[in-house]
């Protein structure tokens, strides 16, 4: 497991990353406050070591990769108030401006055989592993599907129970 997650990093790092919706909900959230993480109702099942193991994973790459469907689900569930809000916005333009987004027009992904099971923007990522970028998320229905579609993906919840050093 240590050794397959060390190549994938190294095979995917100049590639990049895509990261799923509450992931990258989790690394916006610990960006803004990283105290906040507990205690916000869409990152309580996360902790500060979670968001530090992710912060570091992400680090690794050149690019982040992400989809109109991730970024819309992502500001509409990091629904912080005040400056907490405007830390938020100001962090998730930044991601915005560095990652690479792809687009598929949903009339197409709801044709694609996941949908049923994995909504729209699942399905988005779904659609993109043709690509050869690395996929990380902690939903073993998409994890499942990717690795089905032939895709490098890793579960998060398997790099939670080690001390990674990147």
């Amino acid at each position: 497991m240590i050794t397959d997650v060390l190549q994938l990093v190294g095979k995917h790092r100049g590639d990049g990353i895509l990261v799923d919706s509450n992931l990258l909900l989790l690394y916006l959230i610990g960006r803004t406050n990283r105290n906040r993480i507990a205690k916000f109702k869409r990152t309580q099942a996360y902790t500060i070591e979670d968001f530090d193991l992710l912060d570091r994973f992400m680090a690794e790459f050149k690019t982040l990769i992400t989809t109109p469907h991730i970024l819309t689900e992502v500001s509409n569930l990091g629904d912080l108030h005040g400056q907490e809000r405007d830390g938020f916005r100001a962090w998730f333009v930044r991601v915005v401006e560095e990652s690479r987004e792809h687009y598929e027009e949903s009339r197409l992904l709801v044709k694609e055989g996941c949908f049923r099971r994995l909504g729209l923007t699942d399905a988005a990522i779904a659609a993109l592993a043709r690509h050869n970028y690395l996929f990380l998320t902690d939903d073993f229905d998409l994890y499942s599907t990717l690795i089905g579609h032939g895709a490098d993906a890793i579960n998060f919840n398997h790099l939670r129970s080690r001390d990674w050093q990147f």
